[in-house]
């Protein structure tokens, strides 16, 4: 039966009020933080006067409607680091390690629990201030007289647009982090009484809301596809919102949250990425590979015609303070404190030679120290393993013997190595050792080159841009392969799949040796090339999650410990080597991420997570 659209969304309607009914339960402690973020977001406006002094449209100037609208960001991650104990995300993933860091190591062990939640508890609050925020900023946009004097309708209802996108967003980061939460639409004050009804909906009936919300703010159509005044390049765009609702989609017909494979499921993730593709394609495109690293690079004022959004702070002290190569033995005055988040060998086996051939094929033991390799490749001594890679791997790893760049001031290029012994770059092998030399030098033998670069450094440290990216067009194409392909529809995922490969220089996917026209070969690659493609970029944390492959990947990770006879100039020798720390956080239990103690508590009807309890 086909139903029309007011009766889908009276439908829709329907099933919010029950679920709120159901589940409308934030704590008391929420109320409280909730009261607390509302006073302090107007504070320098509202407080000026008694607001029982005031009429509401008074209270609302212009200043207090910017504000709404400004506020409602305030809670996005735009940092390059996945918790508040400072750690890039991908440290907690196959893709990389971080020697020496408690929080990576005491998650890697097996240690995360409600009581220690290193990870959950600033993801937790800080999404639902942020779904606080607007909701106020819906409840009063539209209610001030002076708006309409001093900013027009038309302004004030893109505004809103802008605020619902965010709302859903806000509510999928909990989503994708602690399982399906309760999709809250109002402003609920201390004199509120139903927390304690709350329960989880399904998760998909909380994308289908999330959905039916971005859906309205389609339809309407007021969001421009990109803003392109500089004052306006960090708010939410049309492209964003068709972006968002390919992402929730694509999650909830994954294995994490489609446990029945319901191919509708990746019908409606497929049909709204399709959708989404045609629709921005008028303003964005994949740049060309000449330009790929401007992508991660250029000031975020820069119109880039693939970036739908990223983040408006530069986070590229973070990543080459803390997650960069020490280049002081190498002309600079200034010097990394930490190598950071390093990548794995296995990450680095992920990049194909240029004939589209895997490096390797598997791995001959568990501590991964012994692989097999395919023809094309090899790690011989004298050869080089680093040659003749897809042009993505130089874009993203600093390896033994890469041309790094200039440091500020100088006119020579720095070429990094990593054998054992080299001063400054060379292997650490104390993966734990909390020193600073070790923590200086890499644990794998590669360090991390995406949104960083030498010419941070010099006589003195920054002047360069790194912005966290949150969406990209590439993400789109891949979302759409990997849909296609759940779905049977090989040519349909194929034709998407090689948008992205033959970006970067690689051949078809049907043409790669050893190409099988089937489902399982094609979706194996679709989830290499967005390893790949989307490396640094946060993507692997969740892909690994929703994918159900945890406890397949993340037990082990290596690195390459290479050594010399003649410097810099070798020959060099190859031996993979096990990086030598527990990595137990591969059970079930870190598929979803467990609620603060306290909250769970007081939220007795939301409760942790199946797993957590």
């Amino acid at each position: 039966m086909i139903f029309s659209r007011s009766v889908k969304r009276r439908r829709m309607k329907d099933l919010k009020l029950k679920i709120m009914k159901k589940t409308i339960n934030m704590n008391k402690s929420l109320v409280v933080l909730f009261s607390m973020l509302v006073l302090g977001a107007c504070q320098d406006v509202l407080d000026e006067v008694p607001s029982d002094k005031l009429s509401i449209d008074r209270l609302l100037n212009k200043n207090t409607i910017v504000n709404f609208r400004s506020n409602s960001y305030g809670d996005l991650n735009n940092s390059f680091n996945g918790n508040s104990a400072g750690q890039l995300l991908e440290a907690y993933t196959d893709d990389a390690f971080r020697a020496g860091a408690t929080a990576t190591l005491d998650w890697h062990g097996g240690f995360l629990t409600p009581e220690n939640n290193i990870f959950a508890s600033s993801i937790w609050s800080n999404n639902w201030a942020g779904i606080r925020k607007t909701n106020l900023a819906l409840l009063y946009l539209p209610q001030s007289k002076v708006s309409k004097v001093l900013i027009s309708d038309a302004e004030i209802a893109r505004w809103m647009d802008e605020v619902k996108v965010l709302r859903a967003w806000y509510h999928f980061e909990l989503m994708r982090n602690f399982g399906p939460v309760p999709f809250v639409d109002e402003v609920y004050g201390p004199d509120f009484t139903g927390w304690n009804d709350l329960t989880r909906p399904t998760y998909e009936e909380i994308s289908s809301i999330l959905v039916d919300e971005l859906d309205d703010v389609i339809t309407a159509n007021r969001l421009p596809l990109r803003y392109t005044a500089a004052s306006e390049f960090d708010k939410i765009n049309m492209a964003l919102a068709h972006a968002l609702k390919s992402r929730i989609l694509l999650y909830n017909a994954s294995a994490l949250n489609n446990t029945s494979d319901d191919q509708s499921k990746w019908q409606r993730a497929a049909d709204a990425t399709q959708a989404a593709i045609t629709a921005i394609s008028s303003e964005y495109s994949l740049v060309d590979l000449s330009d790929y690293a401007d992508l991660f690079n250029e000031d975020n004022l820069t119109l880039n015609s693939e970036i739908i959004f990223r983040s408006p702070s530069n986070g590229t002290g973070t990543l080459n303070n803390q997650n960069g190569v020490d280049l002081s033995s190498l002309g600079s005055a200034t010097q990394s404190d930490n190598a950071g988040a390093v990548p794995t060998q296995e990450l680095v086996d992920s990049f194909e030679l240029t004939d589209g051939t895997l490096p390797v094929s598997g791995y001959a033991n568990a501590n991964h120290t012994s692989a097999t390799l395919n023809a094309g490749y090899s790690e011989n001594e004298g050869d080089d393993p680093y040659a003749g890679r897809d042009a993505r791997f130089y874009h993203a790893i600093v390896y033994n013997g890469a041309n790094y760049g200039r440091v500020k001031g100088s006119n020579s290029d720095i070429f990094v190595h990593t054998y054992e012994g080299k001063p400054g770059t060379g292997f650490n092998n104390n993966p734990t050792s909390q020193e600073n030399a070790d923590r200086r030098r890499s644990t794998t033998g590669y360090y991390t080159r995406k949104f960083r670069s030498a010419g941070y450094w010099g006589s003195s440290a920054g002047g360069t841009n790194s912005y966290k990216i949150h969406f990209r067009l590439a993400e789109l194409y891949l979302n759409l392969a990997e849909a296609q392909a759940q779905l049977g529809n090989i040519s349909a995922a194929i034709s998407a799949l090689d948008v992205v490969r033959e970006r970067a220089g690689q051949p078809a996917i049907s043409d790669v040796p050893g190409f099988q026209s089937n489902q399982q070969f094609l979706l194996s690659r679709i989830r290499n090339e967005r390893r790949v493609e989307l490396c640094f970029e946060g993507h692997r944390f969740y892909d690994q999650r929703r994918w159900d492959i945890l406890s397949e990947t993340n037990g082990v990770v290596s690195g390459m410990r290479i050594t010399s006879t003649g410097g810099d100039a070798g020959p060099f020798t190859y031996i993979r080597t096990h990086v030598d720390v527990a990595r137990n956080a591969t059970s079930d239990k870190y598929l979803v991420l467990p609620i603060p103690t306290e909250e769970a508590r007081r939220l007795t009807g939301l409760g942790q997570p199946a797993a957590w309890q």
